[in-house]
């Protein structure tokens, strides 16, 4: 059986892990920006670095409930081998499908006749406008 993991190598391994599909890891900045507008709780880019390298032993409550929100686990991933392995087996199943999805939409368009692969590529440009449009209107406030 392995070692426990302390709380730093934990937030690493969820940094390192839990981010979008398209994209790398979250900065520090990134992570406390989340974390406040998320939950509310606030703290320093430099402060997450401090918990994820292990400089700060003992981080507050409130920092370890709003990180485990921000990354979408229980709090008890933090303390407890058995469910941080469990969440860690889940979220291995996850970048697995990820990338073997992502793996299998590349070779399928390969097969496609250059037209074809243009007409895609166009297809995936609306989409991706269309969530970057969704995404930005879905953050202004509504009129009253």
């Amino acid at each position: 059986m392995s070692e426990e993991r302390s709380f730093a190598e934990r937030l690493a391994h969820l940094i390192a892990t839990v981010h979008p599909p398209d994209r790398k890891p979250y900065s520090y900045r990134e992570i406390a920006h989340g974390v406040a507008e998320q939950t509310g709780v606030t703290m320093s880019a430099t402060h997450v670095q401090q918990l994820a390298v292990g400089a700060r032993k003992d981080p507050k409550r409130s920092h370890i409930q709003a990180l485990a929100q921000f990354f979408g686990v229980p709090v008890t991933y933090f303390f407890d081998e058995q469910v941080a392995g469990q969440v860690d087996r889940q979220v291995e199943d996850v970048v697995a499908w990820r990338d073997s999805e992502a793996r299998n939409l590349a070779q399928r368009a390969m097969r496609l006749s250059p037209r074809d692969r243009e007409t895609v590529t166009a297809l995936l440009d609306q989409l991706s406008s269309y969530d970057d449009t969704r995404h930005r209107e879905g953050r202004r406030r509504k009129p009253e």
